[in-house]
């Protein structure tokens, strides 16, 4: 059905199957972490930045499809399912070109880069040891992405969880595989994760390709025509997409601040950190799953010109996702020693009493970002895309500015550092909160 209405039993229809795709693919960075945090505290805060530098690059390709993604789910709306073809064939062009460039940037010049941002030459070199192999899957990366923006802007998500979960699972089996030499595979240490990954990566894109064939989806939507290049659909694309990546970059290039951790409050701060990175990132799931949701929900509205629907839409998906995040506090509160124990290597246990004691810090990162996400991107699928860029680099510039200021105090700690995350959640929720209230759409 090529028209969506924001009810509860939608919302979840579209939303379920993300989550559960979007929770298979964080587990290929969580089971990353666990499997090479086993080696060692040097190789746990290795792999926890290889993945922040990585998840830069993820990012790019992500935020441009969900440019894609919007202007799909908007021509769905407005019922011209015949124009979804040339914006999948257009910007598989677009980030096949984009991701090949990449490519051959990073081999060429991480280990300069990453000299750039690290002291300690031991996590410089196991950095660049990961990302040689990882970055083989950027290229199947950004092609998936495509792939993703396709079945989520027409609202048709199972094929998704499907793929994912298993690619999740054969990225489990080669991690153990390749980091211990399981299997009869060689044993390669964190090289291995980073190849183990872009394996599976590979294969995933494989299965949504297959994917597009069920039902005639090919051509129904028209797609892999290739007939000509559209300039002016690229153009369409890019204004929504370009502003995406800058806010994406400026957001996720923000976490490059907890490189200074190193620096000032040792190795031991920084291994803390990079195990709340990963339980944030898995428990942060529903939330962005939801925002997915609410840019195909709300840009479909748009295409219907119910606005009086979009109100609701965000009302109903941020309950929704404020409702998953209490319950995901729950579940981290009853087993907070399991979660924190599985990033880390028994020789490190000594941290898990240090990381329990101030892990409600990430509580309210949690709480926060849960309705604050959907909201936001309330903002950026009505098509106000440079207003949402605007809310987010002025958040990303005060938020690095706290981080900076924080260092000069004698009583920082790892609990103050995570409070910078309070204040950029906040900080979005009251531009987008200002943005709604602008254009009298009142949602509180």
């Amino acid at each position: 059905m090529a028209q969506l209405k924001a009810t509860y039993k939608e919302i979840l229809k579209i939303a379920l199957p993300l989550i559960l795709g979007n929770t298979a693919w964080t587990f290929n960075g969580v089971f990353d972490t666990i499997f090479v945090g086993n080696l060692g505290k040097l190789q746990l805060d290795a792999i926890g930045f290889g993945s922040i530098f990585y998840s830069v690059l993820f990012m790019m390709g992500f935020s441009f499809t969900r440019g894609t993604q919007i202007i799909i789910a908007r021509r769905m709306g407005e019922k011209k399912i015949n124009q979804v073809g040339v914006i999948v064939d257009t910007t598989l062009v677009s980030l096949l070109i984009v991701s090949t460039l990449l490519f051959f940037v990073i081999k060429m010049f991480s280990h300069d880069i990453l000299s750039f941002m690290l002291s300690n030459e031991d996590i410089i070199s196991m950095c660049d040891e990961f990302l040689r192999y990882r970055i083989l899957g950027i290229v199947p990366s950004f092609i998936t992405f495509v792939f993703i923006a396709f079945y989520s802007g027409i609202g048709r998500t199972p094929i998704l969880a499907f793929s994912v979960f298993l690619m999740t699972v054969l990225n489990i089996v080669l991690n153990y595989a390749l980091v211990y030499g399981k299997l009869g595979l060689p044993e390669m240490g964190i090289a291995g994760s980073g190849l183990a990954t872009s394996i599976a990566e590979v294969f995933c894109l494989l299965l949504m390709f297959g994917g597009c064939f069920y039902k005639q989806r090919v051509h129904e939507y028209r797609l892999f025509r290739f007939h000509k290049f559209e300039a002016s659909t690229l153009r369409e694309m890019s204004n929504i997409a370009v502003p995406l990546m800058v806010q994406s970059f400026a957001a996720v290039g923000a976490g490059f601040s907890f490189a200074r951790i190193e620096t000032v409050l040792g190795k031991d701060s920084l291994a803390i950190s990079s195990i709340f990175r990963q339980i944030i990132l898995f428990f942060t799931i529903p939330t962005w799953s939801l925002g997915s949701t609410a840019n195909t929900l709300i840009s479909n509205l748009v295409g219907q010109k119910d606005f009086g629907g979009i109100k609701i839409a965000i009302r109903r998906i941020s309950l929704v996702s404020l409702v998953m995040a209490v319950v995901s506090c729950i579940i981290i509160f009853l087993m907070s020693k399991f979660f924190i124990g599985i990033f880390t290597s028994p020789q490190d246990a000594d941290l898990i009493p240090i990381a329990i004691h101030i892990l409600p810090v990430t509580f309210v990162v949690l709480l926060l970002a849960s309705f604050t996400n959907i909201i936001f991107n309330g903002v950026i699928s009505i098509g106000d895309i440079y207003v949402a860029l605007a809310i987010q680099v002025s958040a990303v510039i005060i938020y690095v500015i706290y981080f900076q200021v924080l260092f000069t105090f004698p009583f920082v700690n790892t609990f103050w550092i995570w409070t910078a995350e309070w204040l950029y959640w906040f900080l979005i929720l009251v531009g987008s909160l200002l943005f709604f209230r602008f254009r009298k759409l009142n949602l509180v």
